[in-house]
């Protein structure tokens, strides 16, 4: 052992090569301890609900079911209608208005109670080779039934998107809530 440390000092370079090997072996075998696999609970927990999801045939369908597209109005009338149940229920409305007039939010609940309606309206408007976009969006709360105007963002727009969101404030019992968008 003593003859191999002598060679080591004599030869600067090979006493190099072995502190470096032995930091590479060192510093593998902390990062194999560090991201190694780990059995712990959390992990194991992760991996069974993962297998679960797979599994279960509803969360399958709810993967493979297709999203419906907003409707579109060209003409005054019902745009969308959204209906929910629960303690907190919540509606939400929603579509594309084609040279929009005017546009209203019918909210109604059951038992009668407050309701708080978010709304967002963003309109489009194409001049010459660019376009103008304008977006209003505010909170209000009301006791249904209730039918209440939304001011357009702008006047003479081709296009405007409506998304309308109503959701029962009180929480006590279950309840019901309605929430329709109606253009012209």
């Amino acid at each position: 052992m003593k003859k191999q440390l002598n060679k080591l000092v004599e030869n600067p370079f090979a006493g190099f090569a072995v502190v470096v090997v032995v930091l590479l072996v060192i510093g593998g075998a902390v990062v194999l301890i560090f991201t190694g696999d780990d059995d712990s609970p959390e992990t194991a927990k992760t991996k069974t609900e993962k297998k679960k999801s797979k599994d279960d045939p509803l969360i399958e369908k709810l993967k493979k079911r297709k999203v419906k597209p907003a409707p579109v109005r060209r003409s005054p009338g019902t745009l969308d209608v959204a209906r929910s149940e629960g303690r907190l229920a919540v509606a939400q409305a929603r579509g594309r208005i084609k040279n929009p007039s005017g546009v209203s939010v019918r909210v109604s609940a059951a038992p009668k109670q407050e309701v708080t309606v978010d709304y967002q309206l963003s309109c489009y408007k194409a001049v010459g080779k660019t376009s103008q976009t304008r977006i209003a969006n505010k909170r209000y709360r009301v006791t249904p039934p209730n039918t209440r105007p939304l001011s357009l963002p702008m006047s003479g727009a081709d296009e405007c998107t409506v998304s309308v969101g109503a959701q029962l404030t009180t929480g006590g019992s279950n309840g019901r809530v309605k929430v329709a968008v109606v253009t012209g």
